[in-house]
């Protein structure tokens, strides 16, 4: 379905998932004048969202030690770190 929309050029970014066919991809794509890269199998710096769990598993690990319960530290870190 993407691909008659593709412009020649253009550059398909997906993820490592196993379902993904790499090289009929490649195929596909380089007839069309385009290409697919492929990310590393876990990119973590890549997606913000890894990043802002970190801080937040901190942040609750910090509240944990201070004596709060679980709940009360995740919902406190949520709110504090969005």
């Amino acid at each position: 379905m993407l691909l008659p929309k593709m412009l020649l050029g253009q550059i398909l970014v997906l993820d490592n998932a196993s379902f993904h066919p790499k090289q009929r991809l490649r195929e596909l794509l380089a007839r069309a004048g385009c290409e697919v890269m492929f990310l590393p199998p876990y990119s973590s710096d890549l997606n913000c969202v890894e990043t802002f769990w970190v801080r937040v598993k901190l942040k609750v690990g910090q509240l944990l030690d201070d004596g709060m319960t679980m709940l009360d530290a995740v919902m406190r870190s949520l709110v504090t770190l969005s």
